[in-house]
Protein backbone atom coordinates (compact mmCIF):
# COMPACT_ATOMS: atom_id res chain seq x y z
CA UNK A 1 0.00 0.00 0.00
CA UNK A 2 1.46 3.16 -1.13
CA UNK A 3 0.34 6.50 1.08
CA UNK A 4 0.78 9.59 -1.05
CA UNK A 5 1.76 12.67 0.98
CA UNK A 6 1.55 15.49 -1.67
CA UNK A 7 -1.64 16.88 -0.53
CA UNK A 8 -1.02 17.30 3.56
CA UNK A 9 -0.48 20.25 5.38
CA UNK A 10 1.34 21.18 7.93
CA UNK A 11 -0.87 22.41 10.85
CA UNK A 12 1.25 23.08 13.98
CA UNK A 13 1.35 26.69 14.03
CA UNK A 14 -2.22 26.99 14.35
CA UNK A 15 -2.77 24.26 16.94
CA UNK A 16 -0.45 26.26 19.10
CA UNK A 17 -2.31 28.89 18.71
CA UNK A 18 -5.24 27.92 20.14
CA UNK A 19 -3.09 25.71 22.94
CA UNK A 20 -1.35 29.12 23.95
CA UNK A 21 -5.14 31.22 24.20
CA UNK A 22 -6.36 28.30 25.81
CA UNK A 23 -3.34 27.97 28.30
CA UNK A 24 -3.54 32.04 29.17
CA UNK A 25 -6.21 31.50 31.93
CA UNK A 26 -5.70 30.83 34.84
CA UNK A 27 -7.82 28.15 36.67
CA UNK A 28 -9.95 29.09 39.56
CA UNK A 29 -9.62 26.90 42.19
CA UNK A 30 -11.75 26.89 45.60
CA UNK A 31 -10.01 26.31 48.93
CA UNK A 32 -11.30 23.43 49.43
CA UNK A 33 -10.12 20.53 51.49
CA UNK A 34 -11.07 17.27 50.08
CA UNK A 35 -11.62 14.56 53.30
CA UNK A 36 -12.17 10.78 53.00
CA UNK A 37 -12.86 8.17 56.01
CA UNK A 38 -13.09 4.59 55.51
CA UNK A 39 -16.07 2.30 57.80
CA UNK A 40 -14.84 0.25 60.31
CA UNK A 41 -16.03 -2.78 58.07
CA UNK A 42 -13.52 -1.36 55.30
CA UNK A 43 -11.13 -0.84 57.53
CA UNK A 44 -11.00 -4.66 58.95
CA UNK A 45 -11.33 -5.79 55.62
CA UNK A 46 -8.24 -3.94 54.82
CA UNK A 47 -6.14 -5.48 57.72
CA UNK A 48 -7.41 -8.81 56.65
CA UNK A 49 -5.89 -8.26 53.26
CA UNK A 50 -2.36 -7.25 54.86
CA UNK A 51 -2.47 -10.55 56.96
CA UNK A 52 -3.70 -12.44 53.47
CA UNK A 53 -1.21 -11.45 51.48
CA UNK A 54 1.86 -11.47 54.43
CA UNK A 55 0.94 -15.61 54.69
CA UNK A 56 3.24 -17.34 52.64
CA UNK A 57 0.96 -18.91 49.67
CA UNK A 58 2.53 -22.50 50.56
CA UNK A 59 3.20 -24.06 53.95
CA UNK A 60 6.80 -24.92 53.33
CA UNK A 61 7.20 -27.42 56.13
CA UNK A 62 3.88 -29.36 55.47
CA UNK A 63 4.89 -29.72 51.57
CA UNK A 64 8.30 -30.97 52.86
CA UNK A 65 6.69 -33.28 55.50
CA UNK A 66 4.76 -34.78 52.65
CA UNK A 67 7.12 -35.18 50.05
CA UNK A 68 9.65 -36.97 52.88
CA UNK A 69 6.34 -39.23 54.00
CA UNK A 70 5.79 -40.28 49.81
CA UNK A 71 9.13 -41.01 49.07
CA UNK A 72 9.70 -42.87 52.19
CA UNK A 73 6.05 -45.32 51.81
CA UNK A 74 4.95 -44.11 54.70
CA UNK A 75 2.10 -41.77 52.91
CA UNK A 76 -1.54 -43.85 53.32
CA UNK A 77 -4.36 -41.97 51.43
CA UNK A 78 -7.20 -42.52 53.66
CA UNK A 79 -10.04 -42.66 50.76
CA UNK A 80 -13.32 -42.79 53.91
CA UNK A 81 -12.10 -39.60 55.57
CA UNK A 82 -11.54 -37.94 51.79
CA UNK A 83 -15.13 -38.86 50.44
CA UNK A 84 -16.61 -38.04 54.07
CA UNK A 85 -14.98 -34.48 53.87
CA UNK A 86 -16.24 -34.12 49.58
CA UNK A 87 -19.60 -35.35 50.80
CA UNK A 88 -19.85 -32.38 53.96
CA UNK A 89 -18.31 -29.63 51.33
CA UNK A 90 -21.28 -30.49 48.41
CA UNK A 91 -23.92 -30.15 51.07
CA UNK A 92 -23.05 -26.76 52.30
Amino acid sequence: MRIDLTNIRFQGPESDDKTRKAGSRAPSTPNVEDKASLSTDALSISSLEAQAMATPPVRQDKVEALRQSIQNGDYRVEADKIAHAILEHNQR
